[in-house]
């Protein structure tokens, strides 16, 4: 999960106008090129803007942070790695930048720096359900059923309803025996099929460990 910190846009300066315009400004000015509203995407603009924010102000967190995004977007990893880091420099109980971190070190190929990061994530904010939702695929790629069965429902707990993580659930159940491959291949048939594991896990009594 990748998340793009946002301000207000109302009454910014455009920066090609006369007048000094404030960090804020000249944020809400970069978040326009970045997200495109009111004129095309730009990224190259954007990032101009925010790291000449950062330049006037390291401690700019919101800056670093969306140039993380767009390096990512862009598949800049090394990039967005730096990025993440000075997020969390200045903010070290900053949790989705650490579960972002991990994702980049997912994309370069550094499942142990990636677990470690995930871990401290949900350490850092119990109610981050993406977090145990990416550790479950870790654990369940290295054959951890035991960690992989808690991590999933750890993120159930969370976000019942969420699709995605009923069908890694059905999956991760179905292969090990502890629900029949009827239930767990329902869940890989669309919505219809998520509903049906949903009534299996939250509908009864007695059905989860």
């Amino acid at each position: 999960m990748m998340m793009i910190v946002c301000l207000g846009l109302a009454g910014a300066t455009n920066s090609y106008g006369q007048k000094p315009v404030s960090s804020v400004s000249l944020y809400e000015e970069a978040q326009r090129y970045h997200l495109g509203l009111d004129r095309p995407v730009d990224y190259a603009r954007a990032m101009s803007i925010y790291e000449r924010l950062t330049q006037s102000d390291p401690s700019n967190k919101d800056a670093w942070y969306n140039m993380a995004h767009i390096s990512f977007t862009q598949k800049r990893y090394d990039l967005a790695e730096t990025y993440y880091k000075h997020v969390i420099r200045i903010d070290p109980q900053d949790s989705d930048a650490c579960n972002n971190l991990a994702t980049v070190y997912m994309r370069q190929g550094d499942v142990a720096k990636a677990k470690r990061m995930y871990a401290k994530a949900v350490q850092l904010n119990p109610g981050l359900a993406m977090a145990f939702y990416n550790l479950t695929f870790i654990f369940y790629k290295e054959g951890d059923q035991t960690r992989a069965e808690k991590a999933i429902l750890e993120a159930l707990k969370l976000e019942p309803e969420n699709p995605e993580f009923l069908r890694l659930y059905a999956q991760i159940m179905g292969e090990s025996g502890k629900i029949s491959d009827w239930w767990a291949v329902a869940a890989f048939g669309g919505f219809g099929g998520v509903i049906v594991v949903y009534h299996y896990l939250f509908g009864r009594k007695g059905v989860r460990s």
